[in-house]
Parts: C-alpha cells; structure tokens; sequence
C-alpha cells in the first residue's frame, strides 16, 4: 500500500495543527513563570494545565511532520531542509515532555520556544522559498519540466485523487 499524503481536500494537515504549539508553549512558558515569581494553588495548577495542553499540541504536530517528510522524495530540493526542520520541532517537543517534571519547567519551555521559532522559521522556508504543499508552486514545478499547463493541472489533479486523504472539490 502506497503511503497517502497527510493532506485533506487541499490542507496539509500538518499545517493546520502547527499554530497549537506555536501559540501554547510560549504561554506554558509564562504560566510556568508566573507559578514560580508567586507560587499558590491557582498559580500551579495554571502551569501544569498549560504545560500539558503545549504537550497535547505538539505531539500531532511532530508526529504529522515526520508523516509529512515521508511524503517527499529524496531528490526535492525540499527534503534536506525538511528534516533539519523536523529535527528541530522534535527537539522542542523533547524539551515539552521534559517540562512535565516542574523544577526545571520554565527553563526547558524556554528552550522548546526558542527552539520552535527556529522551526518555524525553517517551516516557512519550506512553503514560501520552497514551495512544499503549494499548490501554484507544484504547477510550476510541472511546468519547469517541459509540461503544458493543461498537463500540469491534471498531474496535480490526479496526485490530489490518488495521493491525499480527500480530493479537493
């Protein structure tokens, strides 16, 4: 069985779930902050409960980028910046699951937040120098190689059909 691409009707999934980890570490971060500058019960339990939401979204994330990196072929320009970028979130998501043990908390959130804002910073390289899971930029790509527009398009339609999830409409 061919491996389908983790893309529903034209969405990289992988896209849609990444703004969880990017919104929620830096906010697990201040809870953790908070919690230790003046400790109470509210405090920690807002730094616990975040923490384990920062979790809860980064693990989808890593586990559809990795998903998504198996999708493309070892000769796109894509994939060597790829796997940096995975490496990267993979090492974000380590330091997430480190901070459920709380002495070390704020510190390990604070490099997981840096260390995906170098992720993301690579992630967007990917899409917009690169043009991974654009759709014009697979038209072009077509087109580059000696393709008719009119071919280009069924390609991509039929990659769409055969290859994701659910077709675009």
């Amino acid at each position: 069985m061919k491996l389908r691409h983790p893309v529903v009707r034209g969405h990289p999934l992988h896209a849609i779930v990444t703004d969880g980890p990017i919104t929620l570490i830096p906010l697990a971060l201040a809870a953790s902050v908070a919690a230790r500058a003046r400790s109470s019960r509210e405090t920690r339990f807002a730094d616990d409960a975040a923490q384990r939401l920062a979790l809860a979204s980064i693990v989808p994330a890593v586990l559809l980028g990795w998903w998504d990196w198996l999708t493309i072929p070892g000769d796109h320009e894509a994939h060597s910046p790829a796997t940096l970028h995975g490496l990267v979130n993979s090492a974000a998501a380590a330091c997430v699951v480190g901070a459920l043990w709380r002495p070390r908390r704020a510190e390990l959130l604070a490099l997981a937040a840096a260390t995906i804002a170098v992720g993301g910073w690579l992630g967007g390289d990917l899409v917009y120098a690169l043009g991974w899971r654009v759709r014009k930029a697979e038209l072009f790509e077509q087109i580059e190689e000696g393709r008719s527009r009119a071919e280009a398009e069924e390609i991509i339609r039929e990659h769409e059909r055969n290859d994701t999830f659910l077709a675009s409409a």
